[in-house]
């Protein structure tokens, strides 16, 4: 009988590194384990993570390795959290741990992360179906942020983060707490003075169900029984817990509680941030779960695999990305027919262009923000578009992929020079050429539409030793198309060798 191959998930945050040994066919966890190292415990206040706690890092990544190499572990990933990667010595300490222990750590970004929470909790809450139909927020609480994700008729609106964790709180507003008589009311009021920056964009409508997750809720997952991964409780009894909580001091917390001197100190933003947002969003239900970063990784991971085939996770990823877009009034029409041809055109060239199912989403995803510039002014667009989606929150995306999405929606435009992408010379050169390959393919979309009328109906394509002809079902005269298509052909030529040509199938109404 052949062994099952086992991988090995890494996460290091602010509080611990975490090591989950897993068989990526069936999900199943065989080994898990976690170092408590504070590679955070200094960041807000010096902006780095200091000598000691980077070599306690490496001693536990070693422990890692080899209980990895005890149970036959021959693959594994390890990723910093987004709290981490904020470190002004991140890279040396990236280094470090590469030449000590032949580990490379990839930097996860806040998109990421957001993805394995939706990941996580589709898996391992067994209402997330039935909640994410109602108008409900998954909140996730960190050591340096908190981010909010609306839940309303099944889709995910919206997403917001703020940097606002109690950690970060904490380590910034120590000085403070020796100096103010009345420390706790000085910290209401700057914790209620910075979530207006995020409350006040939300829908202005209740939201009864809130799910609760993060890496800092140890008063609260402990009321989690045994066994469970979640667990409903009332705005009632929190409000109780509330006040159990706000009248312990350091040292009861300490004792009592069994928090160190750092998990102390950060109770009371804790409590504040959580009881001020349940009061904003008018919350009834409060859904406790003790899911990770690492169970959201471990998913994202086996989702690859195919594991978790009732979700379709790309087009949460794409129902996101629509409702970014549409913050900046976009012609929904124009993006439906762009986003149609793209998807079309990239699966019928495919055998010249070689690109996967990630590629073929970032295009997607750049078809649906390319003309989100035209919010800020008309002229130039696309260069905004760019400036644009750099700047948001798009799902799932790492850095590059960021960047990728961005430059495509900037090249979408015949304005914008295309002859080598020297704007993203920073980019090694197989990152640029994705660029190139999706941009042409999206120009071709746009000019389809260009009159943004949906004369067009259906496309076919053929692909000859010299040309691509698409054939264009429509009727109704379609002049100005063929005339924008002609224009922006040039560049599908200088990347693919072959010639683009548009011809009409169909007779005039």
């Amino acid at each position: 009988m052949v062994k099952s191959k086992l991988f090995g998930a890494i996460v290091m945050s602010a509080q611990s590194l975490d090591l989950s040994i897993v068989n990526l066919r069936t999900l199943e966890v065989v080994e898990r384990v976690s170092a408590p190292v504070a590679l955070g415990e200094r960041l807000f206040s010096d902006g780095g993570i200091d000598f000691d706690a980077v070599n306690a890092a490496i001693t536990a990544l070693r422990g890692f390795q080899q209980l990895m190499k005890d149970y036959g572990v021959t693959d594994e990933r390890v990723v910093a959290s987004h709290t981490i990667t904020s470190a002004e010595n991140i890279n040396f300490v990236r280094d470090q741990i590469y030449t000590k222990t032949g580990l490379t750590v990839h930097f996860t970004t806040v998109s990421e992360e957001l993805l394995f929470r939706y990941e996580a909790a589709a898996v391992y809450l067994p209402n997330f179906k039935t909640l994410s139909q109602q108008n409900t927020v998954l909140l996730q609480l960190g050591a340096s942020s908190i981010t909010l994700m609306v839940f309303q008729h099944g889709e995910l609106t919206m997403t917001r983060e703020l940097q606002l964790g109690p950690m970060q709180v904490a380590q910034r507003m120590a000085e403070l707490e020796h100096r103010a008589t009345a420390y706790e009311d000085v910290l209401a009021d700057y914790i209620h003075s910075k979530l207006l920056d995020i409350l006040r964009f939300l829908p202005q409508q209740a939201f009864t169900q809130v799910i609760l997750m993060g890496s800092k809720l140890t008063l609260l997952e402990n009321m989690i029984p045994q066994g469970q991964r979640s667990l409903a409780i009332s705005h009632e009894r929190f409000n109780q817990r509330y006040h159990e909580v706000m009248t312990l001091s350091t040292q009861e917390l300490e004792n009592e509680e069994q928090l160190t001197e750092n998990e102390a100190n950060e109770v009371a933003p804790t409590f504040l941030l959580l009881d001020e947002i349940f009061d904003a969003l008018h919350t009834e239900t409060i859904w406790l779960s003790n899911i990770k970063l690492l169970d959201g990784f471990v998913v994202h991971l086996g989702s690859h695999n195919g594991k978790y085939g009732a979700w379709n996770f790309d087009a949460a990823v794409i129902s996101a990305t629509q409702h970014v877009a549409a913050r900046y009034n976009i012609d929904r029409s124009h993006q439906k027919q762009v986003l149609q041809f793209a998807v079309q055109l990239f699966d019928r060239l495919r055998k010249i262009h070689g690109l996967g199912r990630r590629e073929r989403l970032l295009l997607q995803l750049a078809a649906i923000l390319q003309d989100t510039g035209l919010y800020l002014d008309a002229n130039q667009h696309a260069f905004h578009s760019e400036y644009i989606i750099r700047a948001s929150e798009i799902l799932g995306l790492d850095h590059i992929e960021q960047l990728i999405v961005a430059a495509v929606a900037r090249y979408h435009s015949s304005a914008a020079p295309s002859a080598d992408l020297s704007h993203f010379s920073q980019l090694p050169l197989e990152q640029r050429l994705i660029i190139a390959k999706l941009a042409a393919i999206l120009r071709l979309a746009d000019a389809l539409d260009d009159s943004h009328q949906a004369k067009i109906s259906a496309i076919s394509v053929s692909i000859r030793q010299t040309t691509v002809t698409i054939t264009a079902t429509a009727t109704s005269d379609i002049e100005l198309e063929k005339w924008t298509f002609a224009q922006k052909a040039g560049f599908f030529t200088n990347v693919y060798g072959l010639q683009p040509i548009l011809q009409r199938k169909g007779h005039l109404g």
